[in-house]
């Protein structure tokens, strides 16, 4: 607590700033995790198309659908699915649309302010060299007007002012940058998991409808 102190009351209003931005991008950080991590995840997708497999096998549509509802509403994966099984009857293109339509409604949530750790990391490093360039213009004006020990404790100030700035706008970027790649790679890894279980339903759907198709011709 005492280096936090000496910090910041060295490092200059701009420490303020810069504290806010970090505040700002670790509150989306909790915010954004939560979504990704526990609301629009499926906990056990492979367990769940196990079951939704079987049941589609046996030609037990209504029960698949059921299955699907039965998760939580705001899980991306279940209700892809219940979309495409809902359209099961129609054609293959229209299976394809309907997914199509549900993964473009729900999956771009998932990258939703992202960005926005990107812009932080920036505007606090460059809030770092300003508090920078803020220290050196301490230290340049105790070099011209002061002597003797009054320079050397002012010149001392200003260099302080400018590495405790510029550290902490260097390592909110750091942090900022850290949390993005978190949250991205588990954004990344929602919708390949997404992408991956929508194909395979389409795929079921329509050996479904190709053993039907085939049936009809032998009848």
């Amino acid at each position: 607590m005492e280096f936090i102190n000496v910090a910041f009351s060295n490092g200059g209003f701009v420490m303020f700033i810069i504290l806010a931005f970090l505040i700002t991008a670790v509150a989306l950080f909790i915010w954004r995790s939560s979504l990704l991590y526990f609301t629009w995840d499926t906990p056990n997708p492979r367990g769940l198309w196990s079951e939704i497999y079987k049941l589609i096998t046996s030609n037990q549509l209504e029960s698949a659908i059921r299955l699907c509802e039965k998760a939580p509403v705001k899980q991306i994966l279940p209700r892809i699915w219940k979309k495409g099984l809902q359209s099961a009857s129609r054609s293959a293109e229209e299976t394809q649309n309907a997914i199509d339509s549900a993964s473009l409604e729900r999956l771009p949530l998932c990258n939703r302010y992202l960005v926005w750790f990107g812009i932080i990391a920036n505007v606090t490093t460059l809030l770092g060299l300003l508090g920078t360039i803020s220290g050196l213009i301490i230290s340049f004006e105790a070099v011209a007007t002061l002597t003797g020990a009054a320079k050397a404790a002012k010149l001392a100030q200003g260099i302080s002012h400018s590495l405790y700035a510029t550290g902490f706008g260097l390592g909110t970027a750091l942090v900022c940058m850290v949390l993005h790649g978190l949250l991205t790679s588990k954004s990344n890894k929602l919708v390949e998991q997404t992408d991956e279980f929508a194909a395979k339903l389409i795929e079921l759907l329509q050996m479904r409808r190709a053993n039907f198709a085939a049936k009809s011709d032998k009848g």
